[in-house]
């Protein structure tokens, strides 16, 4: 029996029975098929297409238009569509219940392959003369709208040719329309149609319709589950209104119209537009609003309470002067816009008494030079002079140091536009200046003096090297100031790449000469670390690494002193690449040499000099290839590994070797060190050299090849442990730390095996007679150690797994049930440990589980934990939490008592700064009985933190006196 379809019934049965529309997908299949001839179907339901009743006409256009959505994009031959087309255009005169189907079907006969896109014309024609758009539902609106952009992609020149009956078409359409959605849509391919179409005179017309939006002034609904944000809307309007070159005189009126009215999101708006209109309007666009420009953006960037404002008038202003500099060659328009800002900048800085009034003008003068090569040039030629002028002139240090500081940001900005040429003669004035900073006797201007000389290092002179080797010497002899001995090291360093010879002179072979070392250890250790930081450099690496290592391999009392400064300057990736550190070892044998001098005083040395050779070996080894580390490998460990055998003393000399190998270095041996690691772990009684094979296990489980290699080296780690006495209350400690450090591994590598051990760690939380132990190994896992389990040493390491631990911590805590009154403190001190490191959007999502926890910590007297839990319910009350605002009554008590603690000063400020933003962010009733009980009677104290609470004491009690107070808050 023939489906309906095949019959002329099938208009009565559209028109009678709803069930035929799931019958598309067969009709397809038969037209697809051959079977049936789609103008057969035209025929068989002709009847419910042409009925007198607009309803049932509205079901036959339905029924079509559904089953051309159906069809392959590609199987309708261009005299179907053609006919197809004029069907569809013709129904566009017909009632407007019809017209929904007619706007969807036509949108998808555009899109089939063999449309005329010729056809557009007559369609558009007869669209826009009978259907008014904005009296259509949002839909169908957005079908008028997808067909115009859908054409706009598939052939911009059939749209060009419409003419600009079409344009008006296409004004009138959009003009009025209210529906977010829609206008987002709009929004996105109007500056596309804007600048492929023209307007001709009807450029007035489609401005006003795009700019009677601006500025975007909406809410979206609570309710809308995908709403269109304001911001959304406004960032897609904003390129709408500068399209095209057209639109640049209305669009500048309109923007500074908007800059000069109170409300800040039209400021932001129309900062924003400005920016986005550099990128199309002509320079000349800019000529008659370049005063008022910089009149209004000068405005917004000394108002002081917006930085976001501020920020986005800076760059406003960039693309403002960027687009003005495209026309320097031309016209004065460009270079007198920056000489008025210059000399409102000069008379600002002139006029500054305060730092932050200097880096207000400094940072406009910033701004404007660093969008443009040309701008660059003319404010440093300017700049320079001033402001080394300027520092003789202010006597505040603060204010000294400030010019030092924009001095080496405009040497930044002349080298990143290459124009230190162009302002040669300007740029020697720095270094000069830097000698008189760096002569002063304050640690302020030495740091500023020195750290603007390495910024502008190549305007150095020859002349001056003297002076200021003369001066960095004696701040390295005499200085006991870290910061200053460290920017003192980098300033020498910065001034032996530029004159290598003069340092080899004065510094390596003089002042610092390692013969000449002297017998005073502070002074040698300064020296020590400048030349292994000197030693970096090729032209002094032979020279320097040779005597140091003479020193160790003779072992002088003072090789101690250079093992240390040769430790510290090679963990500084920033100075020794790995290429670097590799040729060291190379050509010199550092590995044996230290070594060799571990060996010898091993038993004598204090455990600090010795782990600096332990990580000077580990820091060598992870800079060489794998072949280079077998080799290595391969000449020591057998020594080594007897030696720990008889005494453990020596097991940091084999895990130094082993931790920094590549995950591709394996060796038959691995197998024998994992297990005399596993026992060294156990077994000895010296923590120190417990820790380090723990941490060899971890690192041998962490690299181990997945698949085979993974399988043997864990069940040779449970085959152990399984044989370890169950009876042995001594191994409880260690065995503990071991859980931790295997967890570590596995979690860092992504095994899911980690699961299993860190529910071993969680009974120990919940057992009083180890739960100490037990929450000092969730530290272990949660913490960062520079010389184990990262990167740089080659393992696995995973970013997301302090999340991870989070998530697995929180599921094992709840199947282990609640902790006694023995355990609790402990097992809240492991999940202050998790939280502490866990990322803050994963406990935005978790907070009814995190609050509880909080609350309860706060009842602790143990300080690590209270500073966690306080720092966590502060970005809770930040974010202005549902869940706090409901806890107040039990959090307030907690935090009023803590605001007196007397055994942290830093739990005290913290309280009164989580009290203080509770009073901001909740205007509730609940706060004002506290209000007395805050600590007042802090005296004066030359303490900072003593100051700090009793300031945030004031705020916060301040605050609540203006809780439900109308108006500006006074406490800020």
């Amino acid at each position: 029996m023939e489906p309906i379809w095949f019959k002329p019934d099938l208009a009565e049965e559209i028109i009678n029975q709803n069930d035929i529309f799931n019958e598309t997908h067969s009709i397809i299949t038969d037209i697809v098929s051959g079977y049936l001839d789609i103008t057969k179907i035209v025929e068989n339901m002709g009847g419910a297409l042409t009925n007198k009743d607009a309803a049932n006409r509205e079901k036959g256009m339905r029924f079509f238009t559904k089953i051309l959505k159906e069809l392959p994009r590609d199987y309708l031959s261009e005299v179907q569509i053609n006919f197809i087309s004029k069907f569809y255009i013709d129904r566009l005169k017909d009632n407007h219940r019809v017209i929904p189907a007619v706007l969807e079907g036509y949108l998808t006969l555009i899109e089939m392959k063999n449309y005329n896109f010729g056809l557009s014309a007559e369609y558009f024609t007869v669209l826009f003369r009978e259907v008014a758009c904005q009296s259509q539902l949002r839909q169908d609106r957005q079908n008028i709208y997808m067909t115009i952009q859908t054409l706009l992609d598939k052939d911009i020149e059939c749209l060009k040719q419409l003419g600009p009956d079409f344009v008006y078409g296409v004004i009138s359409a959009i003009d009025g329309e209210r529906d977010p959605r829609n206008l987002l849509f709009l929004f996105s391919f109007l500056p596309k149609f804007l600048a492929n179409i023209s307007l001709g005179h009807l450029v007035d017309e489609m401005f006003e319709v795009i700019s009677c939006y601006y500025p975007i002034d909406f809410h979206p609904s609570p309710d809308d589950p995908a709403a269109v944000s304001r911001d959304d809307l406004a960032k897609a309007l904003c390129p709408c209104l500068c399209a095209v070159q057209e639109f640049g005189e209305q669009c500048l009126v309109l923007l500074i119209e908007k800059l000069d009215s109170s409300l800040r999101i039209a400021k932001l708006d129309s900062l924003n537009l400005l920016a986005e209109s550099c990128k199309t309007f002509k320079p000349s666009t800019y000529s008659p609003f370049v005063k008022a420009l910089w009149s209004s953006i000068h405005r917004e960037i000394y108002q002081k309470t917006d930085e976001e404002l501020i920020i986005v008038a800076h760059e406003a202003l960039s693309a403002l002067v960027a687009n003005l500099a495209t026309s320097a060659n031309t016209d004065q328009c460009f270079e007198n816009f920056v000489k008025g800002i210059l000399i409102s900048m000069q008379t600002s800085l002139a006029d500054s008494n305060t730092v932050s009034q200097f880096v207000q003008a400094s940072r406009v003068l910033l701004t404007t030079a660093n969008s443009s090569k040309e701008s660059c040039i003319i404010v440093t030629q300017s700049m320079i002079p001033a402001i080394v002028a300027y520092y003789g002139f202010k006597t505040s240090l603060k204010l000294q140091v400030s010019s030092l500081e924009f001095l080496g940001d405009m040497y930044d900005l002349a080298k990143k536009w290459d124009v230190l040429n162009n302002v040669e003669k300007q740029i020697e004035e720095i270094p000069t200046l830097c000698l008189t900073a760096v002569s002063e006797p304050e640690k302020e201007h030495q740091i500023a003096g020195f750290k603007t000389l390495i910024r502008a290092i190549e305007a150095l002179k020859s002349e001056l090297v003297l002076p200021f080797v003369e001066i960095l010497i004696h701040v390295v002899q005499h200085s006991e100031d870290d910061e200053v001995l460290l920017v003192t090291v980098e300033t020498v360093h910065a001034i032996a790449r530029k004159f290598p010879e003069l340092i080899m002179d004065l510094v390596v072979k003089g002042k610092c000469s390692i013969e000449n070392i002297g017998n005073d250890k502070i002074m040698l250790q300064k020296r020590l670390n400048l030349l292994s930081n000197l030693a970096s450099i090729d032209d002094f690496t032979k020279v320097i690494i040779e005597e140091m290592l003479q020193i160790i391999t003779v072992s002088d009392e003072n090789s101690i002193n250079v093992v240390k400064a040769l430790s510290g300057s090679i963990s500084n990736t920033s100075l020794y690449t790995h290429e670097k550190v590799s040729q060291i070892e190379s050509d010199h044998g550092l590995i044996d040499s230290i070594l060799n001098w571990l060996l010898k005083e091993i038993k004598t040395a204090s455990k600090e000099s010795l782990e600096h050779g332990y990580m000077l070996i580990s820091n060598t080894m992870c800079s060489l290839p794998a072949e280079k580390q077998m080799a290595i490998l391969e000449k020591h460990s057998s020594g080594i590994v007897d030696k720990c055998k008889s005494e453990d003393l020596y097991f940091p000399l084999l895990e130094c070797l082993y931790r920094s190998l590549h995950k591709s270095v394996t060796c038959q041996t691995f197998n024998n060190i994992m297990t005399l690691s596993l026992s060294t772990a156990l077994n000895s009684e010296n923590e120190y050299v417990r820790t380090k094979a723990c941490c060899l296990v971890a690192h041998f489980l962490n690299k181990a090849d997945y698949g085979q290699k993974f399988e043997l080296s864990y069940e040779l780690l449970k085959n152990y442990l399984s044989s370890c006495s169950k009876d042995n209350q001594n191994l409880c400690s260690p065995l503990i730390q071991l859980f931790a450090w295997i967890t570590k591994a596995l979690i860092l590598r992504g095994s899911d095996t980690f699961m299993f051990w860190l529910q071993k760690l969680l009974l120990t939380i919940a057992n009083p007679d180890c739960c100490k132990q037990g929450s000092e190994a969730i530290k272990l896992i949660m913490s960062d150690y520079p010389d184990s389990l990262n990167s740089r040493l080659h393992c696995r390491t995973s970013i997301l797994y302090k999340q991870r631990m989070f998530q697995s911590f929180a599921m094992l805590a709840d199947k282990l049930g609640p902790f006694n009154e023995e355990t609790k403190e402990a097992y809240l001190l492991s999940w202050a440990y998790v939280l502490e490191k866990a990322p803050k959007t994963v406990l935005k999502n978790e907070v009814s589980k995190v609050i509880p926890l909080v609350v309860d910590g706060l009842d602790y007297d143990n300080k690590d934990l209270l500073i966690v839990m306080i720092d966590i319910l502060i970005y809770f009350v930040e974010a202005t939490n549902l869940i706090v605002a409901q806890s107040l009554q039990t959090i307030l008590p907690r935090l009023v008592k803590l605001s007196g603690y007397m055994k942290s000063m830093d739990v005290r400020i913290k309280s009164l700064q989580c009290l203080y933003e509770i009073a901001n962010s909740y205007k509730t009733a609940l706060l004002l009985p506290y209000k007395s009980e805050i600590l007042f009677d802090l005296a004066p104290s030359l303490d900072d933190k003593k100051r700090l609470v009793r300031n945030m004491a004031v705020r916060a009690r301040t605050r609540w006196y203006l809780v439900g107070a109308p108006g500006e808050d006074k406490a800020e």
